[in-house]
């Protein structure tokens, strides 16, 4: 990465992140896009799906929100039907926004191996809370979300493949051992694949072997189009700090296997399209 682009970065989301989350929940609640995500971080994302809005991994513990009034964010979050975790990593889970939601009907799916206790302490009314079993299913509204094991091995990770009726939408998660296989639901419609080939690894491309098990986890799931998300952590040092170069190469990689797929780069604050034609 060019040695001015990082504080780049977070001058622009400094300057331009609000805008950025307003736009998206305007756009959200308008009623004028049906089956629709936004990306409002690396990889926390909202969506608007057969009426309902809800957020998987929505964070607003970021380096540029750092310094703002969160209450306006959290006002904005109250207004979703639900929310969706899939682990503990700061950069998914921000305990501080459940107590700041906790006088909100929001919903919350949180995966079981979670600290209950520390749930719990936020204040959150108890029947607001779906404690999330791998190998179960769930109905949200009219949307079916199946849970998994996901392989992110540094920590326990549950991933999603949400059903809406008319899209299959796959959540694999921070996946790290990409010698392992998802449980196999058959093709999907979107698949959101986290950018991540090798600890430290960021600097050596083309980031092999990393690179092509990237490729090969992503095409076993059969998908008709990608977005590589988790790019641009501005936390993180340069070798593990995943860009549009290493977005690039995925890309590369995954139109060498299948050139008919689709696969988005999405910056942050874009509306992502979740049916296929």
């Amino acid at each position: 990465m060019t040695d001015g682009l990082k504080p780049a970065l977070l001058n622009y989301y400094r300057r331009s992140y609000r805008g950025l989350w307003l736009s998206a929940f305007a756009q959200a609640f308008s009623g004028e896009y049906g089956h629709s995500a936004w990306l409002l971080g690396p990889s926390s994302y909202l969506f608007a799906i057969n009426g309902l809005r809800f957020g998987l991994d929505i964070c607003i513990n970021q380096p540029w929100i750092a310094q703002e009034d969160r209450g306006g964010y959290a006002d904005d979050l109250s207004k979703l039907d639900f929310m969706v975790l899939t682990h503990g990593h700061r950069d998914h889970y921000d305990a501080s926004m459940l107590s700041l939601l906790k006088n909100t009907p929001v919903r919350w799916f949180i995966p079981a191996f979670f600290d209950r206790e520390q749930v719990r302490a936020a204040g959150i009314a108890p029947g607001r809370i779906t404690w999330v079993e791998s190998g179960r299913t769930y109905s949200a509204g009219t949307l079916s979300i199946a849970a998994f094991d996901s392989p992110h091995v540094q920590v326990p990770e549950t991933g999603y493949l949400v059903e809406t009726g008319k899209a299959r939408l796959l959540f694999p998660g921070d996946v790290r051992d990409y010698t392992q296989r998802l449980p196999w639901f058959g093709p999907v419609d979107c698949l959101f694949a986290h950018v991540w080939l090798g600890r430290g690894n960021a600097r050596n491309l083309p980031c092999e072997p990393y690179l092509s098990g990237f490729c090969d986890f992503a095409m076993a799931a059969r998908p008709r189009r990608v977005f590589l998300t988790h790019l641009f952590e501005l936390g993180r040092d340069a070798g593990n700090l995943w860009t549009y170069a290493h977005a690039g190469l995925a890309a590369d990689g995954l139109l060498a296997r299948d050139a008919s797929l689709a696969v988005t780069v999405p910056r942050v604050g874009d509306r992502l399209a979740l049916l296929t034609k």
